[in-house]
């Protein structure tokens, strides 16, 4: 193997119209193959650009999403306290309500009886005159 890569070698070095064109065909690849190395790093760059940029409205969007959290959790506990605020005027409410149908037979006897009085004084009256 080593051979042959020598007498490769000899032979391009002995033959320069073989030479010239081997050696511009190397520098060919070479300058290709620098031009591509360069334009694979300047899309890895701008890749990681994007990605950096991609990262950053991660970090955004979840700083918006625990703001609305936040958000939702204070209208979760304001809401809370309206319903229990309303469950105490709906008890008392109801505790008025008992009241007033209290008051009301209570009215109700009192009415029965001033027409009960009402009723023996005018029957006493009426026994007073027939006397």
């Amino acid at each position: 193997m080593k051979l042959a890569t020598i007498a490769a070698i000899a032979a391009l070095t002995a033959t320069p119209v073989l030479a010239d064109p081997v050696q511009e065909q190397a520098k060919a690849d070479y300058h290709q193959a620098k031009a591509d190395a360069e334009h694979a790093q300047m899309q890895k760059e701008g890749a990681q650009a994007q990605a950096n940029a991609a990262q950053e409205d991660a970090v955004a969007s979840q700083t918006q999403a625990n703001a609305a959290q936040a958000d939702a959790s204070t209208l979760q506990s304001q809401a809370n306290a309206a319903q229990a605020e309303a469950d105490v005027a709906r008890n008392q409410a109801s505790a008025s309500q008992s009241q007033a149908a209290t008051a009301q037979a209570q009215a109700d006897q009192a009415k029965a009886n001033r027409d009960a009085a009402l009723d023996r004084a005018a029957e006493a009256r009426n026994t007073v005159k027939d006397h």
